[in-house]
């Protein structure tokens, strides 16, 4: 009878371990390329509000301008109203009031665009920040969704925040502006399409001590399958629109490091409805 020659047990278990190493290299490599997109994700939402904000910053300094180019003449048509023989008191009051309004106009233009400027330079030096600071979360939601007017105003969604006046709390603002901005593009990118009336509710309270964000949307909502795997990461139902599928896996990352969680609500009616909670420290 012959024999027919078993492997031997060293050289199997050489080979299994040989599979593992590769194994956990391979899931090291996985998590440093996920990381990686992660990353250039965040820096590619907040270079794509650039052309627009750009857009919403030169039109008031425009105007701003040709106010004050009108405001220059009037002060020149004032100068010789004053150098001649005859002036009426009508005349030097039309001119005056022609002076105040562009200069109120220039005052206003102005400052419209310097609250544009400084809001998205908060909302840029801090998403390069994860510490926390001391915040009007209130304020600062407003300022954030300020700055996504113009994709907001492109894709036709109209905004409503339902907040307090002032909401004082020490939290990081770049994680909470990432979980915002990634909410407001994920609703602009996915939720409306074949929906005219386009709506997002933004809620922000305090409740026994935590800090409460509802983003909720009228979109055309997402089926079960969708839902249960929206904060995966690479998961995207808009691949063929260029979805990254990190968009609300980064906000959900963002709320873990805030010391909280995010969570889709089962609303019962059209739409998505995500609940961020926080502590409030």
């Amino acid at each position: 009878m012959s024999v027919i020659p078993m492997p031997e047990r060293g050289a199997e278990l050489e080979r299994g371990a040989d599979l593992e190493r590769e194994l956990i290299d391979c899931r090291a490599a996985l998590s440093q390329a996920t990381h990686r997109l992660i990353e250039q994700e965040k820096l590619a939402a907040l270079g794509a509000l650039t052309p627009g904000l750009s857009h919403d910053i030169s039109t008031p300094i425009g105007i701003a301008v040709t106010a004050a180019s009108g405001a220059s003449e009037n002060a020149m048509a004032l100068t010789r109203k004053l150098g001649s023989e005859k002036v009426s008191r009508g005349e030097l009051l039309s001119l005056a009031a022609q002076m105040t309004a562009a200069c109120n106009l220039v005052s206003d233009n102005l400052a419209r665009a310097a609250e544009l400027i400084a809001s998205f330079k908060t909302l840029a030096v801090d998403q390069a920040s994860e510490l926390e600071m001391q915040l009007d979360l209130a304020d600062y939601l407003r300022r954030i969704v300020r700055v996504h007017h113009p994709p907001l105003r492109a894709a036709r969604v109209n905004v409503e925040i339902d907040a307090p006046e002032r909401l004082d709390a020490r939290a990081s603002g770049g994680l909470f502006s990432q979980i915002v901005s990634n909410l407001l593009m994920n609703s602009v990118a996915h939720a409306f399409e074949g929906v005219e009336d386009r709506r997002i509710v933004i809620k922000l309270w305090v409740d026994e001590g935590k800090i409460f964000l509802r983003h909720a949307d009228n979109g055309r909502g997402a089926t079960l399958e969708v839902r249960e795997r929206l904060f995966e990461p690479l998961f995207t139902t808009g691949r063929e629109k260029g979805g990254s599928g990190l968009g609300l896996h980064i906000a959900e990352t963002a709320s873990r490091q805030m010391g909280g969680h995010i969570a889709l609500e089962d609303n019962g009616g059209t739409g998505l409805s995500f609940l961020l909670e926080l502590p409030l420290r």
